[in-house]
């Protein structure tokens, strides 16, 4: 993000005409925006700040300019140390940068409209649940992530049973779900796709038994059960498959899903 000079010099500690006589002094490690010509504000970019940072942190009395300028060179400035101090001082939500573009892999766009392509929102919220259950089973603690990955799966579960059946009534129940597709199309879900289902269902039939800690509104209609990750994760490969191919068969024949206002939210 780009601060202003005095953004900038909060950051600091410093006053403003000692911010300006930095970026002056080092003009050759800052980014022309820092330095701009007569009439346009003066703005630094995040690489800036940490580079003033660094020449803040080795500044004295009689400062070594040279050593200082090693540093720069050196990409001194981009330690954690000096990152870690950046990052206290900046908001969450940003202005998108102005160089934003397909190589910056470390973070997203939020633009505050819903997700357009169909299914985008099930699939992405499906490969973060398998990325969960895979390291769950890798750590040798399955316990430790066990309430995570199944409210992960039975969240996607929901999204995927909202979208195909384009539900719109408010539910988190998976059996709803199924019994409103099931009267959509006129059959009913393949065995044991259904089953699994509606086992889901039957131990967490509000959506809430892996949610929140003692929640007095949840209903754990069960006992006790032994929960095979290896096989969960089969489970519901082959279940969100079914799904998928049910899609592209209802593509095929000419029947592409509705465009609707927005889905049932989970």
């Amino acid at each position: 993000m780009e601060r202003s000079v005095s953004q900038t010099a909060r950051i600091l500690g410093a006053d403003i005409a000692q911010v300006k006589k930095w970026a002056w002094l080092f003009k050759d490690h800052l980014s022309t925006g820092a330095n701009p010509a007569k009439g346009r504000q003066r703005l630094f970019t995040d690489a800036d700040v940490l580079a003033l940072m660094f020449v803040v942190m080795h500044w004295e009395d009689d400062p070594d300019m040279e050593n200082i300028r090693i540093g720069l060179n050196t990409d001194s400035h981009f330690e954690d140390y000096y990152r870690e101090m950046l990052y206290r001082h900046t908001p969450l939500l940003q202005e998108p940068p102005g160089d934003l573009d397909e190589t910056w892999t470390h973070g997203i766009l939020l633009n505050g409209g819903s997700v357009n392509e169909f299914l985008e929102l099930a699939r992405n919220y499906r490969q973060s649940a398998e990325t969960m259950l895979d390291s769950a089973l890798k750590s040798g603690e399955p316990r430790d992530w066990a309430y995570p990955v199944i409210y992960a799966y039975r969240h996607t579960l929901e999204l995927y049973l909202k979208i195909i059946g384009e539900i719109e009534e408010a539910t988190h129940s998976l059996s709803d779900c199924v019994r409103l597709i099931e009267k959509s199309y006129r059959q009913k879900l393949g065995s044991p796709v259904r089953e699994w289902i509606m086992e889901l269902d039957a131990i967490d039939p509000m959506g809430t038994a892996f949610r929140y800690a003692d929640d007095e509104e949840r209903t754990l209609s069960y006992a006790e059960f032994w929960l095979d990750f290896v096989h969960f994760r089969f489970a519901m490969g082959l279940v969100f498959k079914m799904i998928d191919d049910a899609i592209l068969r209802v593509g095929a024949s000419g029947r592409p899903p509705k465009k609707r206002k927005k889905a049932a939210t989970p």
